[in-house]
């Protein structure tokens, strides 16, 4: 039968699979595909046959027919923030009528906000960002953070992931401000998983010591260094504390507003964590 569950459960084994589509090892390929192909069976994927329709607050903003023929055809409805109510809520509706098959829909609302009040936020992961100068001598957690610089100073951009929970296909993009460019193609990264304690030495045992270990290793699959951002990829992301850091050059006189980091699943984009806004201040 079907029950809740299931439908968050397919969802997990299409976004578990590895870089090429296939599962870790052969035996998991085999089972997945045995309960995929019984999740079909049960709902009568192949089988659509109903009618759906779309309703924002009290219009119509889609509507058509699912069939054999066309169900492996997207409906895509991209409406203006300025269409939608204000000071009120806003109700979208998404309806379907009785017939086999199944309906699937996901629904994203992107707003421009001023940067330097948008505050962080975790829905699942947090990512947190420092300024400081690449000149300073002491440890990069002592080092101040910093909202002013001068033209020519070189930035080092500090960014920190933590992972509650083991997750998969991650993207995590960090906007350049636009008086700045990226300078350092040498990225440098850390990973410390919650798995283990920090590295620290213990007395309590005489004439022995314990620890536990610093993992050093590239957590992310991909990096790439654009001209306005610098992006970074990490197919499966255990849960621990993950560093991440480059620089950057002041170029331009002026303010500028410095849209957060975000960080998200690609293929559960409902999760997601973003740093503060900032501004950051270039003077001659």
């Amino acid at each position: 039968s079907v029950t809740p569950l299931l439908p968050n459960v397919v969802r997990w084994l299409m976004v578990a699979r590895t870089a090429d589509g296939f599962w870790r090892s052969t035996q998991e390929t085999a089972w997945s595909l045995i309960a995929l192909t019984d999740w079909m069976k049960a709902t009568n994927e192949l089988k659509g046959n109903y009618e759906f329709g779309a309703f924002l607050n009290d219009g119509n903003i889609a509507q058509g027919k699912a069939s054999a023929a066309t169900i492996t055809q997207t409906t895509i409805i991209t409406l203006p923030v300025a269409s939608l109510l204000r000071d009120v809520g806003n109700k979208l509706t998404i309806a379907r009528g009785a017939g086999e098959g199944r309906l699937y829909y996901t629904a994203h609302l992107k707003a421009y906000l001023p940067v330097p009040s948008i505050q962080a936020a975790d829905r699942g992961i947090v990512v947190q960002r420092r300024y400081t100068l690449a000149s300073c001598t002491a440890s990069v957690e002592k080092c101040p953070d910093v909202s002013s610089v001068k033209v020519g100073d070189v930035i080092r951009v500090s960014l920190t992931v933590i992972a509650p929970s083991d997750l998969h296909y991650i993207q995590l993009e960090d906007p350049l401000p636009a008086g700045a460019e990226a300078v350092d193609t040498g990225l440098a990264t850390t990973s410390q998983l919650a798995a283990g304690a920090t590295l620290e030495r213990s007395s309590g045992i005489q004439g022995r010591s314990s620890f536990s270990y610093w993992w050093w290793w590239n957590w992310y699959s991909r990096s790439e260094l654009r001209d306005d951002r610098v992006a970074l990829f990490a197919t499966n992301l255990p849960k621990g504390t993950y560093e991440y850091s480059y620089t950057m050059r002041a170029t331009s006189v002026g303010q500028f507003n410095v849209i957060p980091a975000f960080v998200n699943e690609q293929y559960f984009p409902e999760v997601f964590g973003r740093s503060d806004g900032r501004l950051l201040t270039v003077t001659k």
